[in-house]
């Protein structure tokens, strides 16, 4: 497997991945910088692949405690290897496991960017690891509740997942957690989302569904928008309401 080190937050953030097959981007950057976290908390990052959530997590915020569960053993040894050359002070454990055999990691926070795409929806690649990062091997109902078994009462949940799908979503997460938040993305002002960061919260007795204004990537000329532009060069956060 031929691999390349590539720099994230402007050089800040280094990460080791495969030359062909799942190269993580703007999206795990962006899923990262929602998470709200104090020195406490207790996160779990499922389906971790190489690592670039947790990476981005533990640089914005010192002193957390994070395990990344990755499958497959080529994604889970370059997280490994690129944990080496990062100085970060958060303690950060990579486990090569399935999800399907994670139970009770009783975590405060859960965050996955994970395989979006539906069995025998989309085109499938001679690249079996670009096939793992891509296609479900659970069905996003099944996944959900994986994701409860393994969180706290008082428990968050993020995760990125495509807006073609949101209806499912919406079914689903409702169905589980007490409160959720859908924020659309769209890569440009006047374009429909594509994706949408979900957040789900499953303690308290109040029901709340809310589907927020999209956030916006791009600004007309193709540059990113200022505030896109802080978080995929200086790790700011992504303040939600």
């Amino acid at each position: 497997m031929e691999i390349s080190l590539d720099n994230f937050l402007d050089g800040k953030i280094k990460i080791y991945q495969p030359k062909k097959g799942y190269r993580a981007g703007i999206d795990a950057v962006l899923l990262a910088s929602c998470v709200k976290v104090n020195n406490k908390s207790k996160i779990l990052d499922i389906g971790s692949g190489t690592g670039l959530i947790s990476f981005c997590i533990a640089y914005r915020c010192n002193n957390v405690e994070i395990t990344g569960i990755e499958k497959n053993y080529n994604y889970y040894s370059l997280s490994i290897k690129s944990l080496k050359i990062n100085k970060l002070k958060s303690k950060i454990n990579f486990i090569n496991k399935d999800i399907a055999d994670i139970y009770n990691n009783k975590s405060d926070i859960i965050i996955s960017n994970p395989p979006w795409f539906i069995k025998d929806t989309t085109y499938k690649s001679v690249n079996n690891l670009l096939n793992e990062a891509k296609i479900e091997s659970l069905d996003l109902e099944t996944w959900v509740k994986k994701v409860l078994v393994n969180l706290n009462h008082n428990g968050e949940y993020y995760t990125i997942l495509p807006y073609t799908r949101i209806k499912e979503i919406k079914k689903i997460f409702v169905k589980y957690f007490n409160k959720v938040k859908i924020y659309p993305i769209s890569s440009f002002r006047n374009n429909l989302p594509d994706k949408a960061i979900v957040y789900a919260k499953k303690s308290g007795n109040d029901y709340e569904y809310l589907e927020l204004e999209p956030i916006i990537i791009h600004k007309n000329d193709m540059k990113f928008m200022d505030n896109i532009d802080n978080i995929l060069r200086k790790g700011n956060s992504l303040c939600l309401a």
